[in-house]
């Protein structure tokens, strides 16, 4: 069994190179764009991902580090998209101050952050089977106010980060990739979705560090679709 890791908040992205998996289909590796191998089971148009990380020293620098090193092994990391072009609160239904708060007693969290609300999530409408690319939302929130180039994602139990490519209706869209889970009335959408990654090869996730700091690490990553995660990783 291979680890699946957290992702580390002392890990700071600066940037993120999209690059589209192979039209694959069946199970196996394949060559990626960028000539790396990536590894798929069964659902073809895996996403891949360069994670560009930003200059460190001391504490940050470590936890880079031990995060390239921890994965390096074909072990993987559980990563929550934040999309910087996510629709505004406004446009996702959100009544009121969105901003960072602190609690009533005028006093942040323990360790001197405030808090901040989460996007509403919004129900599944109707049933989608696995490997299949069209989903229904309900209405509430932005259910029915998706548009091209939305990310999505579900939950509870589902790794998948998921692309708006149509709307076919209110509430109905077409999705890049195909879904990793089958969809139930029970679930529900995010507007963070939450993707398991692991490095391509041992050569896409380095690190170097130079007499000032720590610079030009990145990690090339392929997704691990939702149920080969959990066949083959635990943690």
């Amino acid at each position: 069994m291979f680890r699946l890791l957290p992702f580390s908040e002392d890990t700071w992205i600066v940037s993120i190179d999209w690059i589209n998996g192979p039209n694959a289909r069946n199970s196996g590796s394949t060559t990626a764009t960028d000539g790396s191998e990536q590894s798929f089971d069964g659902v073809g148009d895996v996403v891949s991902l360069r994670l560009n990380l930003a200059g460190a020293k001391g504490t940050r620098a470590r936890r880079n580090r031990g995060l390239v090193t921890a994965v390096s092994p074909g072990n993987a990391f559980r990563f929550t998209y934040i999309d910087p072009d996510i629709m505004t609160p406004a446009e996702a239904g959100v009544v009121g101050s969105y901003g960072s708060q602190r609690w009533s007693n005028g006093m942040p969290w323990s360790n001197g952050r405030n808090w901040q609300p989460a996007y509403p999530i919004v129900p599944v409408a109707a049933a989608s089977g696995y490997n299949t690319g069209i989903v229904s939302l309900g209405s509430a929130f932005w259910g029915h106010n998706l548009g091209l180039g939305d990310h999505i994602g579900f939950f509870p139990f589902h790794f998948g980060i998921y692309t708006v490519t149509e709307v076919i209706a209110a509430g109905q869209y077409r999705v890049w990739p195909r879904l990793r889970k089958a969809l139930s009335p029970s679930d529900y959408c995010t507007l963070n979705p939450t993707v398991v990654m692991r490095p391509t090869s041992k050569e896409t996730a380095t690190w170097s560090r130079n007499p000032l700091l720590q610079d030009g690490i990145s990690i090339t990553c392929t997704e691990v679709i939702d149920p080969y995660v959990r066949q083959h990783f635990e943690g």
